[in-house]
């Protein structure tokens, strides 16, 4: 009868033992695939905040670089002692470029605070691609200074300032690309940026989509 009783009590702390260690198994795999689907679930969110912003970069900068503005937009410029009106409002455009550019400040923000959850989930070389937006801001704020504050001389002063203004105006590199050195430096890096972005990107979501479907 004893042997009886430590065989079912050896069992039993053996079955418990199982049981223990399957419980820890399976726990172990759940934590695992809950781990992997919230690492999943942050590069959709991700992938989807920067495509998104991607696109709003081609909006913000076409808004930015419009040829279209009007006197409200530099009212507020200061005059050079003497200046007349004309001269003046010659400048005025590339002193609202400027504006544009500053009152964009939040997205440019955006873009910035996005960065390093990007290049957490998708490394550092990908994150790079942020560089080339912080560059086409560059290249339009130094043109429009320059076009707005600083006269250009010199025998190549022409092809500056045509370069200058191919940065500041959209569209306007497609018609001096052939005559003027990298006329299209904005442009190139605004569709670089998206093209890039959206390579990465996209699979992600659309797989995401798939698996919803």
């Amino acid at each position: 009868m004893g042997d009886w009783k430590f065989s079912l009590t050896h069992f039993l702390s053996i079955v418990g033992f199982v049981v223990t260690i399957a419980i820890a198994y399976f726990g172990f795999r759940t934590f695992e695939r809950w781990k992997r689907e919230k690492i999943e679930e942050k590069r959709i969110d991700i992938a989807i905040e920067a495509l998104a912003l991607a696109y709003d970069t081609q909006e913000v900068f076409g808004a930015i670089r419009s040829a279209m503005s009007s006197g409200d937009e530099w009212a507020d410029m200061p005059r050079r002692p003497g200046e007349a009106d004309d001269a003046w409002g010659e400048r005025g455009p590339f002193y609202a470029i400027l504006k544009r550019v500053q009152s964009n400040h939040d997205f440019f923000e955006k873009l910035a605070k996005l960065r390093p959850r990007f290049m957490a989930l998708f490394g550092s070389a990908a994150a790079d691609n942020f560089k080339l937006v912080r560059e086409a801001r560059a290249f339009v704020i130094v043109s429009a200074q320059n076009l707005c504050y600083r006269p250009l001389i010199g025998p190549d002063a022409q092809q500056q300032r045509t370069l200058m203004e191919c940065d500041i105006w959209e569209g306007m590199a497609e018609a001096y690309i052939d005559d003027v050195p990298h006329a299209n430096r904005v442009d190139i890096r605004l569709k670089q940026f998206v093209t890039q972005i959206e390579g990465l990107c996209r699979p992600i979501i659309d797989r995401s989509y798939a698996v919803i479907q």
